[in-house]
C-alpha cells in the first residue's frame, strides 16, 4: 500500500536526513492519548483524530511518496520511494518535539522510513494529475490526489495500487531508470531540486509513544460524547486482528487500507474501504460506520452511491471478478434488518454485490467488542 505525505522544502530536508514521514496540525497538543479523560476542543479533537486515523492504516513495509509543495519558483511534484520500517508513532507537539525547531513546524504523528528506490528527480503535479498524454479513460487518472487537491486537504493521503504504479512508471521516464545509489544517507537540495545521497547517516533519536486511541474512545463512549472518528482510528489500527479481519478479511492476501476515501467532488467520503486481490478476483468491502441511527438513509442511499463510484472509478481498472461486500459498522441498536440487499444497478458484468454486512459494536469492561448481527439470537 502507498501514503502520500505533503512537505514543504525546509521539512522535506529533514524527512530525507532523518529518515521519517509525519504529519499534524499547527502547534495543537494532544492530551486526550496521555489522559483519557482530558478536557480539549471537541473540534480540534476531531480534526487531530482524523490525522491519527491517517497514519493509523499505515503498515510495515507500506511506500512513502512525498508530495513538495509548490512555491513561486517551482511546481508541486511527487518524489519517491520509500518504505514504512515501524509501526505509527505519537511525539507530542510540545517544546521538545523532535527536529521542530529545525523544520519549523510540529508533527505529532509519524513513522520511520527507509529508501526503496530512489529517484532524484520528482515528477510534476502538472505531468501526473493534468497531462492526458497516457490517459485512454477516465479512471487512468490519479483520482485520490486530484480529490485531494479539489478538497485541499489531508496532510497524509494513500493512493490505490493502480495509481501509484502509474506514478512509479512516471518517476522512472523523469530520470531515464537511474535510481540513486545510497550508501549513507539522502538530503534534499532546494537549489536544483534534487534528491541527493550524503555522507552522512542521522539517527532518528526522537519519541516514539504509541498511539493508543482506545482509551479516549470509551471515555467519549461512556460520557456520552461523539466518538465516530475515535472509532473509525481503532478499527483502522485493528481491523487486520482478531475479531475484525475475520468478519472482514480474508487470510494471506495483501490488504489496501482507506479511510475517508473521497468518491465525489462534494463531500461524499467512503469511512473505510479494503481491498484484497488474488489471481482471479478482487475483493472490496465498502464499511459505513454510524455511532447513531439513520439506518434506512445508509442502506438506501449512501452504500448504493458509493457501490457506484467504485464501479466507475476503480472497477474500471480491473480485468478480474470483483466481489463488493457492503458493510454497516454501528452501535448495538434495534432495529437493524441483517442481510439486506441493496438496490444497485447498471454495474459493471464483472461486479457482484454481497447482502449487506452488519458488524456491532459495544463497550463491555473497558474493552470494545464487535460482533456480527447473525450471531444474536
Amino acid at each position: 500500500m502507498v501514503h502520500v505525505f505533503i512537505v514543504n522544502e525546509k521539512t522535506f530536508k529533514y524527512h530525507l536526513e532523518y529518515m521519517f514521514a509525519g504529519t499534524g496540525a499547527a502547534d495543537k497538543l494532544s492530551p486526550f492519548l496521555q489522559n483519557a479523560t482530558a478536557t480539549f476542543n471537541a473540534s480540534t479533537e476531531r480534526n487531530l483524530m482524523g490525522m491519527i486515523a491517517d497514519i493509523s492504516r499505515i503498515r510495515i513495509g507500506d511506500k512513502i511518496i512525498f508530495y513538495l509543495q509548490a512555491t513561486r519558483n517551482y511546481e508541486g511534484q511527487f518524489f519517491g520511494t520509500f518504505k514504512v520500517t515501524d509501526n505509527p508513532f505519537w511525539d507530542e507537539n510540545d517544546d521538545t518535539n523532535y527536529l521542530k525547531d529545525n523544520m519549523e513546524k510540529g508533527l505529532s504523528y509519524r513513522v520511520k522510513i527507509e529508501p526503496d528506490v530512489v529517484y532524484p528527480k520528482g515528477v510534476t503535479e502538472h505531468q501526473l494529475l493534468d497531462s492526458l498524454d497516457d490517459i485512454d479513460k477516465v479512471s487512468d487518472m490519479c483520482w485520490s490526489l486530484i480529490y485531494r487537491k479539489l478538497k485541499g486537504n489531508r496532510g497524509c493521503t494513500m493512493i490505490t495500487d493502480k495509481e501509484y504504479l502509474r506514478l512509479l512508471s512516471k518517476l522512472r521516464q523523469q530520470n531515464n531508470n537511474q535510481s540513486l545509489n545510497i550508501t549513507q544517507g539522502l538530503t534534499f537540495n532546494s537549489t536544483n531540486q534534487l534528491i541527493e545521497t550524503t555522507e552522512n547517516s542521522n539517527q532518528y533519536n526522537g519519541r516514539t509513544n504509541e498511539i493508543n486511541v482506545k482509551d479516549r474512545l470509551i471515555y467519549k463512549f461512556n460520557s456520552g460524547k461523539a466518538f465516530e472518528t475515535h472509532l473509525q482510528a481503532y478499527i483502522l489500527q485493528t481491523i487486520d486482528r482478531t475479531p475484525l479481519k475475520e468478519f472482514l478479511l480474508r487470510e494471506n492476501l495483501p490488504t489496501w487500507i482507506g479511510n475517508e476515501v473521497s468518491c465525489g467532488v462534494g463531500m461524499q467520503r467512503i469511512d473505510i474501504l479494503t481491498m484484497q486481490e488474488d489471481e482471479d478476483n478482487v475483493y472490496a468491502n465498502i464499511i459505513e460506520l454510524k455511532c447513531g441511527e439513520a439506518y434506512d438513509d445508509i442502506v438506501n442511499r449512501q452504500l448504493p452511491w458509493y457501490i457506484k463510484w467504485f464501479n466507475h472509478y476503480i472497477g474500471d481498472t480491473y480485468n478480474k471478478n470483483i466481489v463488493i461486500q457492503p458493510v454497516v459498522l454501528t452501535y448495538e441498536t434495534d432495529g437493524v434488518v441483517a442481510n439486506q440487499t441493496l438496490n444497485v444497478n447498471r454495474l459493471r458484468n464483472n461486479i457482484s454485490v454481497l447482502p449487506v454486512k452488519n458488524i456491532f459494536f459495544t463497550i463491555q469492561n473497558n474493552e470494545v467488542v464487535f460482533r456480527l448481527l447473525e450471531e444474536k439470537n
